[in-house]
């Protein structure tokens, strides 16, 4: 029985252990997240990258920190200064820029975009750049 327990602690601790975000090289990260890094965020070099269970996250030397899926698509970016254009679709990006403020963070989620700008306001955009929802942070 003390056995059982044992091997039970000691799974656990190691599924633990490995849940956890683990330091990777740049180069570990998916192709095509890699590929649009150097695309999008050009002069960018990443200086920090790690993986967990269910995603890959990058830090890049202009202070950007990019969230990955698995497969190597963006799920989120934040950055202290304002987005590179074409990240978004035109028309997403157009409504979220009418608001009057740099976007600063972005979330994408099934069907609509979780936008965060510099002077605070948060909008949920629809892929045809209609606004869902807008509050103040």
């Amino acid at each position: 029985m003390k056995k059982i327990i044992f091997t039970l602690v000691v799974s656990l601790f190691a599924f633990a252990a490995f849940a956890k975000d683990m330091p990777i090289q740049p180069n570990q990260l998916p192709a095509n997240a890699q590929s649009f890094i150097s695309s999008t965020f050009a002069g960018a070099n990443i200086v920090a990258a790690q993986k967990d269970l269910d995603d890959y996250e990058a830090v890049l030397n202009n202070g950007t920190k990019i969230k990955f899926a698995l497969n190597g698509e963006w799920e989120s970016i934040e950055a202290y200064s304002a987005f590179p254009t074409g990240i978004l679709p035109a028309a997403v990006e157009s409504a979220a820029n009418a608001q009057g403020g740099n976007i600063v963070k972005i979330d994408r989620d099934f069907g609509y975009f979780d936008v965060k700008l510099q002077n605070n306001i948060e909008l949920k955009i629809d892929m045809n750049g209609k606004i869902l929802k807008k509050e103040l942070d």
